[in-house]
């Protein structure tokens, strides 16, 4: 299994610096940081959701998370309306810009990815798309075993 744990680590390493350089490449705008991108994509997955929330879900402390937050309200990327029900609890929400470049980046990994599925033989697709819960179980215990 030691093999196999090596091999996964280096190929999701490889994987994602491989994303990353060529959405460096192709984005029309300046790449925001990795972090930046992850939280967008989580604020407009749950509108609404709260600093802590979204400390939570990228794994930071609610400080860093905070500073994080307020670089993207000065960017122009979120925008900060109080709860309804207790003025005290502020909820975040992405601006129409930071959607597009969302959008955009999206665009660009699912079709660097499509490109590379569709490079891959019908056999190589299934074992592809079977191995996905696999992994995804893989994702989650790590990440739960961390807290």
């Amino acid at each position: 299994m030691t093999e196999t744990a090596i091999t996964l680590m280096h190929l999701a390493h490889q994987l994602h610096r491989s994303l990353d350089r060529r959405v460096q490449t192709d984005f029309t705008h300046p790449k925001p940081p990795e972090v930046q991108i992850v939280a967008l994509w989580q604020i407009r997955a749950r509108p609404g959701i709260t600093v802590r929330e979204l400390a939570d879900e990228l794994q930071l402390k609610p400080n860093n998370a905070s500073a994080l937050v307020t670089a993207m309200v000065n960017d122009g990327l979120l925008r900060r309306e109080p709860d309804q029900r207790d003025r005290r609890v502020v909820r975040l929400h992405t601006t129409d810009e930071a959607g597009d470049r969302i959008d955009a980046v999206q665009g660009l990994f699912t079709g660097y990815l499509t490109a590379a599925l569709e490079n891959l033989d019908a056999g190589q697709r299934a074992a592809v798309e079977a191995a996905l819960p696999a992994l995804a179980e893989i994702a989650r215990h790590i990440r739960e075993s961390g807290r």
